[in-house]
């Protein structure tokens, strides 16, 4: 999402030339006429209840396992939780396109393309939960089991737009999100600014880059096709299944454009555009399956209270539920 655009830097953006994304080939599977439509709506309705539940599940059922309290370094919590949903819950097969993998060197900013809500779990996965997702905060008035949780163990920046000029205290915040969790050495941005599901890409928003220039950091861009047909509010379906072709770009470091903006964004632009046309052209070439690497971590006190808390509130809830329907529907058919 863009959060850190100033009055000075739409003025100019305004005075530029539109960018012309690179052409693109459309990748979106066949929706399969009206059965399709119908499938992929009633798929989302009964996704929708797992993903809010999401974080506790994949602490039960999720692959590797949290619960090696004998072990210094266990995986991620985002880790464990962008693959439960990928590709335990949703059966995503990543496919990588070319030879470039995820950056791992120090910090970056990974730029994405902002697809559908998919997005939050599917490219937190692509950069092995070594990110934490900037998102609106109207996320966690939609999904707060998940939300909420996420966000105490630092997985998720939720933030609400300010008012203009307001960017420098959210700079702030980020630079103190990272300080606090320091189990994640960068950040996922969409740079387009909202969601595109659209075979070519929106010129990219400069906030976020400005950030990006002034703190030094490094930049990847990371292109995923078709996300939208995984699970997608806007068009209101969900698949099981769907193949993602994915492009990680070389990086681009900041530091190397010291008082020279203009120059850095124009380089992030170039990547972004070259990643996007090789991704969205990936049906003529080959790919290879990805299975990213889990990121191990010492689990503080905190993060074994929030474990054994959300996993404690879903065993209440379920029985919650099961009494509930013992009430309602058993007990008065038992009675007659």
């Amino acid at each position: 999402e863009e959060t850190d655009a100033s009055a000075t830097s739409r003025a100019a953006a305004s005075r530029r030339a539109p960018t012309r994304s690179p052409p693109a080939m459309t990748t979106s599977p066949a929706s399969g006429g009206a059965f399709g439509a119908v499938s992929g709506f009633v798929t989302l309705l009964a996704t929708l209840p797992i993903f809010s539940l999401s974080l506790p599940l994949s602490f039960v059922f999720g692959v590797p396992s949290v619960w090696q309290f004998g072990e210094a370094y266990r995986p991620s919590f985002s880790y464990v939780w962008s693959k439960f949903m990928t590709e335990a819950v949703m059966g995503v097969k990543l496919k990588l396109v070319g030879n470039r993998g995820l950056y791992k060197d120090g910090e970056c900013v990974y730029l994405s393309n902002h697809r559908a809500w998919a997005d939050f779990f599917v490219d937190m996965y692509l950069t092995e939960g070594r990110a934490f997702i900037l998102s609106r905060y109207l996320v966690v008035y939609a999904f707060p089991l998940f939300a909420i949780p996420a966000m105490c163990d630092g997985a998720l920046f939720a933030f609400k737009r300010g008012n203009p000029g307001a960017h420098e205290e959210l700079n702030a915040q980020l630079d103190a999100h990272l300080k606090t969790f320091p189990d994640y050495a960068g950040f996922v941005v969409y740079p387009e600014g909202t969601r595109n599901v659209k075979p070519r890409s929106l010129s990219l928003k400069r906030g976020l880059l400005k950030y990006t220039w002034s703190r030094k950091k490094t930049v990847q861009v990371i292109i995923a096709a078709d996300k939208e047909q995984v699970l997608s509010e806007q068009i209101g379906k969900a698949s099981y299944g769907v193949e993602i072709p994915v492009g990680y770009s070389d990086v681009v470091h900041s530091s190397e454009y010291e008082n020279d903006f203009e120059g850095f964004a124009r380089e992030v632009q170039k990547t972004w555009d070259a990643e996007w046309e090789k991704v969205y052209s990936a049906r003529r070439d080959r790919t290879r399956a990805l299975h990213p690497k889990a990121q191990l971590v010492t689990y503080t006190r905190g993060k074994t209270i929030l474990l054994l808390t959300s996993v404690g509130a879903l065993a209440a809830a379920t029985a919650a539920f099961a009494w509930m329907f013992w009430v309602t529907v058993w007990a008065r058919y038992l009675s007659r």
